[in-house]
């Protein structure tokens, strides 16, 4: 038994289709098959049912168990030996929010590499769920994510809060309250309520998102049900589209901020939401058994010196 074929066998177990698997380990169908076939004769045991789709037998299950506990053990070693070694080399798995990553990752990585020139960083971007799945399967070392986090298994740090914003077009608007459009903007700031937007057409992150999550709780407060015409995994694409005047949508104020090429219309309402509700922490996460990187450690310090809201 070998790292190889635990690897090869973690890459199965995850993905339960073997030619998936062989293409993301880069190796043939046949040669996954060939150290799946090893391990089964060194464990005596059958690790997989070879049906359509295939399933893993309760060996396959419980080797998985410790297999993934030994290839998270064997990376701690390897990261706290390497620190040991140089702390100035290694690796750095991040994972972070496609549109997150663009706002931040320009204003951390550059004072983070002149510091670490010899640190190789692999960013993963995704949804804020996915990647959380990715945390607790031990492919990223590090995550930038919203807290709290489900899991006894994950640790957190606090690193900012954001604050969601009703982003509207001020056409929009006077369609369906005319000359009473800014009365109903001011009105929404001061209460945060956007019950008076109940009829207006909604523009929604798909399910998963974090800003998905802000909008169902503020509608939820508001008591209607939304006319959601366009749902999308890219709050970008949303942002355009309230601009253009298609329907209401949410958007993190710091993105905003510190974007610094976002040019919207004089005429376009940028309403801020005043409750708790349109607010939520931002973290460090990783996993609570593996060890934290020398380079993760000064990521984290790197991050929090040059993002401050």
């Amino acid at each position: 038994m070998n790292l190889l074929n635990m690897r090869y066998f973690i890459e199965a177990a995850e993905t339960l289709n073997f030619t998936k698997a062989a293409n993301n380990l880069n190796i043939s169908q046949q040669a996954l098959s060939t150290h799946i076939a090893a391990l089964e004769r060194e464990l005596d045991a059958e690790l997989f049912i070879r049906s359509v789709p295939v399933t893993l037998t309760q060996g396959g299950l419980l080797f998985k168990k410790y297999a993934q506990r030994f290839l998270d053990e064997y990376s701690s070693m390897i990261h706290e030996m390497n620190d040991i070694k140089d702390e100035r080399r290694g690796a750095l798995s991040l994972g972070i929010a496609h549109t997150r990553g663009r706002i931040l990752l320009p204003r951390i990585l550059p004072h983070f590499q002149r510091a670490f020139p010899k640190v190789d960083i692999k960013i993963t971007e995704g949804r804020n769920d996915e990647m959380q799945k990715s945390l607790s399967e031990g492919k990223l070392e590090l995550l930038i994510c919203k807290l709290p986090v489900i899991g006894a298994n994950v640790r957190s740090e606090f690193f900012y809060e954001e604050k969601a914003v009703l982003m509207v077009s001020d056409a929009l608007l006077e369609k369906y309250f005319g000359a009473e459009k800014d009365a109903v903007a001011k009105e929404i700031e001061r209460t945060a309520d956007i019950g008076p937007l109940e009829k207006l057409p909604f523009m929604l992150p798909h399910r998963g998102d974090l800003m998905r999550a802000v909008a169902d709780e503020l509608i939820g407060r508001a008591g209607f049900i939304p006319d959601i015409i366009v749902e999308s995994e890219n709050i970008e694409t949303l942002l355009e589209m309230a601009v253009r005047g298609i329907g209401v949508t949410f958007y993190p104020k710091m993105f905003i901020d510190y974007s610094g090429f976002i040019n919207f219309p004089d005429a376009f309402h940028i309403i801020p939401l005043n409750t708790p509700a349109a607010a939520y922490a931002m973290g460090f996460c990783c996993p609570k058994e593996r060890y934290l990187s020398f380079a993760a450690r000064e990521f984290i310090r790197i991050a929090k010196e040059n993002i401050r809201l």
